[in-house]
C-alpha cells in the first residue's frame, strides 16, 4: 500500500483509500480528520449498500481513529462517499471491482496503529470478517492474515507435532504465558485455508521460564510448514509457527505407551477420539486397555480415612461412580469426581450410602465400612473413559488420588455392574430415582442402538397372509421347542391360518437354532419363519422385532416355555377379538406342570415401599379352582401368552423397551392398550402349560434381584396413577376381588 504525499508527520490518512482483501473482497481505509471528534459515528453513501458490510474503528498512536469497512465491491466501478449521521460528506471515491484493486499491505497499515489496535486487526480478521463473509478457504484473504500475522510477530515461537491422533488431526505441543487467559479460540492458518479448531486445550500445572506448557489437537490434512496458529484470548493473542511438519512419536500408541502421567492430555485424547467416525472410540478403548493408568486406593486403616472407587462408568449423560470409604475421624471430607481440566465435582451432591464391607488385609478378612453410589450429570460426554479420576479430600484441603481398575465399555456389561452397584436389601427410591435410573436409561438408550436384526430364514410361509402370527423370542433355552411345535402343529385351525416367528435373541446358538427348526418344520410341515438378532438385546427388542415381520392382524406374544394343553386355544382367543371391537388383548389360562395355576388374569398389590408388584389371580390354586374358570375382564394378562391386533399393537408402539433384561413389559403393554380406551379379558376356555422362567433364571443378575426392584420401580413411576385408579375400581366390585378369603396371593416374579 502507497500512502499519499499529504500525510502529516503522524501518519494519519487524509484520503480514503480501497484495497484488496480477498478474491472478491475489498476493504476502504481512512482515518478521521482531527477536527472530527473520536466517537463521530462515519457511514458510507452508496448507490446500493453492500450485503454484508463490516466496519471497524481502530486506536491510533497519536490518539486519532482509523476506520475500516470490508465489503464485496460490484463488477463495475462505484462512487462511495464517507459521510457523518447529519449528512456531512468528507472524502469521496471510487470502489473498482475488488481484481482491478491493489492488495491490501499489511505491514504498511500497522505502522500507525497502536499495539492493542494491531492484535484487534488480526483478532477481526479471523472471526468477524472471516465468518460474515465466509472466505475461510480464500487463498488472498489467508495471505493477508499471515502477513498481518508476521507483522504482528516476526519471529512466532515454536510448535512442535507430538504424534498424530488419526487422519488429519495432529497432537501439537507449544508453551504460552499464563498471563494470556483463557484461550477463546484456535485457528490453523495454512497456504490456502483457516481452520478453526475445537477449543480443547491442556495446560501445564507448573510454569517454565515464566511460560506454561500447552497441547491442543490440529485439525489440518497436512501441517507441515508454513503452518501457523493463533491461540486467541480475551487478554491477546499467541502466535506459533511449526518449527518441523516430522511429528516426534511414530504414532499415536508410541507416545501413549510412554506418557502415562499425562492423564489429563490422555483424557483430552479420548474425548477427541471418541467424535471420529468409524474406528475412533475403540481405538481410544485400545489404548487404554493395552496401556491403563495405575490404579490408587486408600487401604483401610482404624486411624485415618480410607477408601476405593471401584464402579466409574463414564456414559452419554453423567457418570456413575460407587465404592466405600471410611471415616473414623473428622479428617475426612468427601470423594471428588476430577475432569480433565482438574476441576473437583464433589460426589456427595447426588449420592446414596449403605452399610458395606471392604476387603481386610487378607482374603478371609471382611470390615465394615460406607458404601455409596453417586450420578454425576456432564454437559458434555467424556467419551469411552474407562478410567475416571477421583481423589479423596481431607479437612485440612489435602487430596490424595483414587483411580479404578479399567472399567467396561461394553453396553450389556456395563449395565450388569450397575445392577450389582446396590446391594438388593438397599435398592430403594433413594437409590434409583437420581442415580441408578439414570445410568440405566443412558445404557439402555445405547445398547438400543446397537441392536438390529442380523438375517432371517422362512420354512415354507404362504405367499398370502394369515390370519394369525405367532411371535416366539428364544433365549439360549429350545427345551420346550419340540413339545411347543407339536402342540401347535396337531392344532388344525391353528395349522391353517397362523404363521410362527420365531426370534432368536441369543445369535450365538443360531446353527443349533437352525437345525432344529428346520427338522422340526420337516417333521410338522408348520410355516414358520426365524429372525436372528445381530445380539442379545432382552424381550421386548426380540418381540418388537419379530412383530415387524408379523402379516397377521390377531398378533400372539408368546413364550417359548409355554406349550398347549389341547387344540383350539388360537381359535378361542382370536374369536374373543374378532367379535368385539372394544377388546384390546385377551390372556389364557396358564397352568403349571402339576396342573396348579400360575395365571388367571393379572393384577397390581403393593409392597412394603409403596411399589406396585404384578400378582396373578389364584396362582397356586387347582387348575379347576372354581373363580378362575370364569371369563371376564382384568386388569392385565402375562406376556407369556398375550394376543392382541396387530394394528393395536403397532398403536401403542409394542413393548417398551427401556425395561431390563426382561420383566414389567407385558403389564405396560395392557397400561398402555387400556390408555386407548380398550379392555383386557382373561379366557380360561383357552388353557396351556407355563414352565415358567426357565429362560431368565439363566441371567445370574437379574436373579440377584435388584433388576426386578429397578423394573417394579420404574413400572410404578411410569403408571402410579392409572394403577392406582384401576385397582381402587376393581376392589369397588366383590365379585372380582383378587383373590378368596384366606388364599395367600404370591408375588409375581415375571413372565
Amino acid at each position: 500500500m502507497t500512502f499519499d504525499d499529504s500525510i502529516d508527520a503522524t501518519g494519519v490518512f487524509r484520503n480514503a483509500r480501497i484495497f484488496r482483501l480477498g478474491t472478491e473482497l475489498a476493504v476502504l481505509v481512512w482515518d478521521l480528520p482531527p477536527a472530527l471528534p473520536a466517537a463521530t459515528r462515519c457511514l458510507l453513501s452508496m448507490d446500493q449498500s453492500p450485503i454484508p458490510l463490516v466496519s471497524m474503528m481502530l486506536p491510533l498512536a497519536n490518539g486519532r481513529q482509523r476506520m475500516f469497512w470490508a465489503m464485496r465491491p460490484g463488477k463495475k466501478p462505484e462512487s462511495v462517499g464517507i459521510c457523518t449521521e447529519d449528512g456531512g460528506t468528507f472524502d469521496t471515491i471510487v470502489m473498482q471491482p475488488a481484481r482491478a484493486l491493489a492488495p491490501l499491505d499489511v505491514e504498511a497499515l500497522f505502522a500507525d496503529l497502536a499495539p492493542e489496535a494491531r492484535i484487534k486487526f488480526v483478532n477481526n480478521l479471523l472471526t468477524v470478517w472471516r465468518s460474515a463473509f465466509r472466505i475461510a478457504g480464500d487463498h488472498l484473504f489467508s495471505m493477508v492474515v499471515e502477513d498481518a500475522l508476521h507483522a504482528l510477530v516476526p519471529e512466532p515461537q515454536a510448535a512442535s507435532i507430538v504424534c498424530q491422533i488419526a487422519q488429519g488431526r495432529h497432537l501439537i505441543e507449544t508453551a504460552i504465558n499464563p498471563d494470556l487467559g483463557e484461550i477463546t479460540a484456535i485457528y490453523a492458518i495454512g497456504a490456502v485455508s483457516i481452520t478453526r479448531m475445537a477449543v480443547r486445550l491442556v495446560l501445564g500445572r507448573n510454569a517454565k521460564n515464566g511460560l506454561q506448557s500447552c497441547h491442543f489437537i490440529a485439525e489440518a490434512p497436512s501441517p507441515s510448514p508454513p503452518f501457523l496458529i493463533v491461540l486467541l484470548s480475551r487478554n491477546g493473542v499467541a502466535i506459533r509457527q511449526l518449527a518441523d511438519g516430522k511429528p516426534r512419536h511414530p504414532s499415536l500408541q508410541s507416545w501413549w505407551g510412554k506418557n502415562p502421567e499425562a492423564v489429563e492430555l490422555r483424557e483430552m485424547i479420548v474425548r477427541r477420539l471418541a467424535t471420529l467416525p468409524e474406528s475412533g472410540a475403540a481405538t481410544a478403548i485400545d489404548l487404554q486397555v493395552r496401556a491403563p493408568l495405575a490404579t490408587s486406593r486408600i487401604a483401610k486403616s482404624s486411624m485415618h480415612p480410607s477408601g476405593e472407587v471401584d464402579l466409574a462408568l463414564a456414559l452419554d449423560d453423567g457418570l456413575l461412580a460407587g465404592g466405600w470409604f471410611h471415616a473414623p475421624s473428622s479428617a475426612f471430607a468427601g470423594i471428588d469426581y476430577v475432569k480433565e481440566d482438574g476441576t473437583a465435582v464433589p460426589l456427595d451432591g447426588n449420592s446414596y450410602e449403605f452399610p458395606a464391607w471392604a476387603q481386610g488385609k487378607d482374603e478371609k478378612s471382611k470390615t465394615d465400612v460406607t458404601g455409596f453410589v453417586a450420578w454425576v450429570p456432564l454437559s458434555e460426554s467424556p467419551g469411552p473413559l474407562l478410567q475416571p479420576r477421583f481423589q479423596m479430600r481431607l479437612a485440612s484441603g489435602a487430596v490424595r488420588p483414587l483411580i479404578p481398575t479399567p472399567q467396561p465399555f461394553e453396553p450389556a456389561t456395563q449395565r450388569n455392574h450397575v445392577l450389582r452397584a446396590v446391594p438388593p436389601q438397599h435398592a430403594v427410591d433413594g437409590a434409583f430415582r437420581t442415580i441408578l435410573a439414570p445410568a440405566l436409561q443412558d445404557i439402555e438408550r445405547r445398547l438400543g442402538k446397537t441392536i438390529e436384526v442380523d438375517c432371517t430364514k422362512d420354512y415354507s410361509l404362504p405367499k398370502s397372509a394369515p390370519l394369525v402370527s405367532i411371535v416366539v423370542p428364544l433365549y439360549r433355552v429350545l427345551d420346550f421347542l419340540r413339545f411347543q411345535l407339536s402342540g401347535m402343529a396337531t392344532d388344525p385351525w391353528l395349522a391353517a391360518n397362523a404363521e410362527v416367528i420365531y426370534v432368536l435373541d441369543s445369535p450365538e446358538i443360531q446353527d443349533e437354532t437352525e437345525h432344529l427348526l428346520g427338522g422340526l418344520h420337516l417333521l410338522h410341515g408348520l410355516p414358520m419363519k426365524l429372525v436372528v438378532m445381530n445380539r442379545n438385546g432382552g424381550y421386548a427388542r426380540a418381540c418388537n422385532a419379530g412383530a415387524r415381520f408379523a402379516r397377521g392382524a390377531i398378533l400372539v406374544m408368546l413364550n417359548s416355555d409355554v406349550v398347549p394343553c389341547a387344540p383350539g386355544w388360537l381359535q378361542v382367543l382370536s374369536r374373543a377379538l374378532l367379535e368385539s371391537n372394544k377388546l384390546g388383548a385377551v390372556g389364557p389360562k396358564l397352568i403349571f406342570e402339576d396342573g396348579s395355576l400360575q395365571h388367571a388374569g393379572l393384577y397390581f398389590g403393593r409392597d412394603q415401599r409403596g411399589i406396585w408388584l404384578n400378582h396373578h389371580f389364584h396362582k397356586g390354586m387347582p387348575g379347576n379352582y372354581a373363580p378362575a374358570q370364569n371369563a371376564r375382564d382384568v386388569p392385565g394378562v402375562t406376556g407369556a401368552c398375550l394376543v392382541t391386533r396387530r394394528d393395536t399393537y403397532e398403536r401403542v408402539g409394542g413393548y417398551t423397551e427401556d425395561y431390563v433384561i426382561g420383566d414389567y413389559e407385558d403389564s405396560d403393554l395392557c397400561l398402555k392398550i387400556r390408555r386407548l380406551g380398550l379392555q383386557i379379558a382373561y379366557e380360561p376356555a383357552a388353557c396351556l402349560y407355563h414352565f415358567e422362567r426357565r429362560s431368565i433364571r439363566r441371567s445370574q443378575d437379574y436373579m440377584r434381584g435388584v433388576a426386578s426392584q429397578y423394573n417394579s420401580w420404574l413400572h410404578t413411576q411410569r403408571w402410579e396413577g392409572d394403577i392406582a385408579e384401576l385397582m381402587a375400581n376393581l376392589f369397588d366390585r366383590d365379585h372380582d376381588r383378587p383373590a378368596a378369603a384366606g388364599v395367600r396371593i404370591r408375588e409375581r416374579n415375571a413372565a
